[in-house]
């Protein structure tokens, strides 16, 4: 799916409740309002309208972002809840039936089935506060969604120009709450409690846990996977099947490409005689084969689940040799010959030559490793502090220099308190070993690492020119030529992460740094994953550049760094990222509807990447296709430019940092030096390394 159309002066998508509230057949001067309660609500949605109504008539260039985008990342203390691990709990009908109704309509349910709607309406427990009491509290982390089914609540905030909450608005039955809780910890926006109004009683709740709600859609999208897989392996063409010529991860990232649609009885699916490039597979239900031979009909065969047909699509233009007619209701997966060249090649190609050996050495390249750490031999006391360079939630960067060689370094220091109570051990060493492993000029080189019995140390090359989100935002926005340069720097690091089969999982201008001459380099691998083979469920990102796949719980691969770097080439030359709202639930409204607008300063070429790149489906995502990272580098919008002059430094940068010497911290604010972390004696992990 492409973006969705706009001409820069029409609504985004309003809701229901705000289509009502405009209804001309209402009277303007506001007669109909009952009450107060009823009054706020007007007002609030009033003004949601209006944000939205400025939005869309005013430039792109008007909206700012407001300072650093922090990533996200969901790690379940305990770990993640297995689907045979949730407790489900019978409802009656009306109550399900509300549950259903309610959910259907949320962002995050669009892509369930009906079995997965079925199993999440069963795992909602009941929760019934009396008049006054809370059901989420504002600045708290929750894990719920809530879905009423009696009752009503009320919606309060705390602002900072208030010394007391202030009731913004209700949420009656059948209206849902806290749906951000179910992608990640993050505190609660609102208080919401159980109305104290006249006449409510208690009010009955439904609610669910999002590792209840994470593990029914992995486990759905799993089996899917599986069985899409197995359809596939068992496709055969003359005497070569797809299992015989195509790796595992080939086998799965066609499954991901596979679309669906349905049939009803009698309908036509394909016709003797005619042209076509599509190939189907039956996922359930009847097709009835005929052939029609100098005037007569006749019935070849019946193909039910698991069958297929049109196969010689995929080699060429293919004059059906028969028709094919549903049998009642059928659902059918199906793919072209494009898509299907696009991620692989020609199939022609993969059925010549020795198919085994071609499989084989594929297979081998993909789980290639090689380490290239860039150790300097070093300890602790040998360097000196010069200042502090930034703070975060784990801890403090330093620029320090070596007391013997007077280089200086960036040492991460990260307090291994937090680290613990965070459940994220296992993401720091995991940076660790990844940062050891790569070995291009575009990424930053991890020198050394130790420990205290405060920190985990990490000795970094130091970055003088500061960060790239800094100079985008004091220039507003990039030209094209500009924007070609850092976008290049990106590709040349995906082409060595990728080669490994390591994803980054948060692009963004902030964890892109200049040194000291201009060149761009990707920093901070926290979030960065081997992933082997199929894929990885661990929400982890920053809003604005999250794909779909990963909010939706879909399982995710390299290809959301595709998504992340078409992301960061519209805000490199627009300003804003394309999908950029305040609220988070909009954001990830509009990722998932993919609706962005190409602004028409863009050229032609700028914007058929960005659409290469922003593609729903993953499989079908510039870079995860035929020819991996290389086609990116081949896409007519990088045509000209010098891609070995970036790898040997020699091109003119665009931005010139003016950097004085090696302690030159211009570019970092002034911060005073942080309190120590706590001792932690939990956690000593291995950090030899091998010379």
């Amino acid at each position: 799916m492409g973006a969705a159309a706009s001409t820069g002066n029409e609504f985004r998508k309003i809701t229901l409740q705000e289509e009502n509230l405009v209804d001309p057949s209402k009277p303007v001067d506001a007669s109909d309002v009952q009450s107060l309660d009823q009054a706020l609500e007007e007002i609030r949605l009033l003004r949601r309208l209006a944000r939205k109504y400025f939005e869309a008539r005013n430039p792109r260039d008007t909206i700012k972002v407001k300072g650093e985008r922090q990533a996200v990342v969901q790690i379940e203390s305990g770990g993640s809840m297995n689907y045979e691990d949730i407790e489900f709990t019978d409802k009656s009908e009306a109550a399900s039936e509300t549950i259903l109704n309610a959910i259907k309509t949320n962002t995050l349910f669009r892509r369930c089935k009906k079995e997965e709607f079925q199993k999440i309406v069963h795992a909602f427990r009941p929760v019934v506060k009396a008049p006054g009491e809370n059901f989420i509290e504002q600045g708290k982390a929750g894990s719920t969604f809530f879905v009423i089914e009696e009752g009503e609540t009320e919606i309060w905030i705390k602002q900072a120009s208030s010394p007391e909450p202030i009731k913004v608005g209700l949420v009656r039955a059948g209206g849902s709450f806290g749906e951000l809780a179910l992608m990640y910890n993050t505190p609660r926006a609102a208080t919401i409690k159980a109305s104290t109004a006249p006449g409510c009683g208690f009010c009955k709740c439904w609610e669910i846990e999002r590792a209840a709600f994470k593990a029914i859609i992995k486990h759905f999208h799993q089996a899917r996977m599986e069985k899409y897989v197995a359809f596939l392996r068992k496709v055969t063409i003359g005497d070569t099947s797809l299992d015989d010529c195509l790796t595992a991860s080939e086998l799965q990232q066609l499954a991901g490409a596979l679309d669906l649609e349905n049939f009803d009885d009698g309908s036509v699916i394909i016709r003797q005689g005619e042209v076509g490039d599509f190939f189907y597979i039956i996922e359930y239900g009847e097709v009835v084969v005929t052939k029609e031979t100098d005037g007569n009909s006749e019935e070849l065969a019946t193909l039910g689940a698991g069958s297929f047909f049109g196969e010689r699509a995929l080699l060429s233009d293919d004059k059906r040799q028969a028709t094919c007619t549903a049998k009642g209701a059928v659902r059918l997966l199906y793919l072209n010959r494009e898509d299907f060249s696009r991620m692989l090649g020609s199939f022609s190609e993969l059925m010549s030559g020795d198919k085994s050996a071609a499989k084989a050495a594929r297979e081998k390249q993909s789980s290639a490793q090689q380490t290239h750490d860039h150790f300097i031999d070093m300890e602790l006391t040998d360097l000196d502090t010069l200042r502090v360079l930034g703070c975060g939630a784990f801890g403090v960067v330093k620029m320090v220099k070596h007391k013997t060689t007077g280089e200086t370094y960036a040492l991460k220091c990260q307090s291994k308190a937090a680290i613990v109570e965070n459940n994220l051990a296992e993401h720091v060493l995991n940076e660790r070993t990844i940062m050891m492993q790569l070995d291009c000029p575009q990424i930053l080189q991890l020198h050394n690492s130790f420990q205290d019995d405060r920190y985990i140390y990490f000795v970094l090359e130091l970055l003088l020119g500061g960060e790239l989100f800094t100079h985008l935002r004091n220039s507003g926005s990039f030209p094209e030529h500009w924007a070609r340069f850092y976008a290049a720097s990106v590709v040349s690091t995906f082409n060595v992460m990728h080669a490994k089969r390591i994803a980054y999982r948060d692009l963004k201008p902030e964890n892109l740094v200049l040194d000291d001459k201009g060149f761009c380099k990707l920093v901070d691998f926290g979030l960065a994953k081997i992933v082997t083979s199929g894929r990885t469920w661990t929400l982890c990102g920053t809003p604005d550049y999250l794909a779909p796949e990963i909010i939706l719980n879909e399982g995710h691969d390299l290809s959301v760094d595709y998504w992340a770097l078409g992301v960061l080439i519209y805000e490199m030359v627009s300003g804003l990222p394309p999908f950029y709202a305040e609220d988070p639930m909009e954001v990830y409204e509009k990722i998932l509807s993919v609706h962005y607008t190409i602004p028409p300063t863009f050229s032609k070429m700028l914007a058929d990447i960005i659409r290469k790149l922003l593609k729903q489906q993953q499989s079908k995502r510039l870079g995860n296709t035929r020819g991996g990272t290389h086609a990116v580098v081949k896409h007519k919008w990088f045509s000209g430019f010098d891609w070995q002059g970036l790898r040997n430094r020699t091109l003119d940068c665009p931005i010139k940092p003016t950097v004085t010497s090696r302690e030159d911290g211009q570019m970092f604010e002034e911060m005073p030096e942080q309190p120590l972390a706590p001792v932690c004696t939990d956690w000593n992990p291995d950090l030899s390394v091998s010379k």
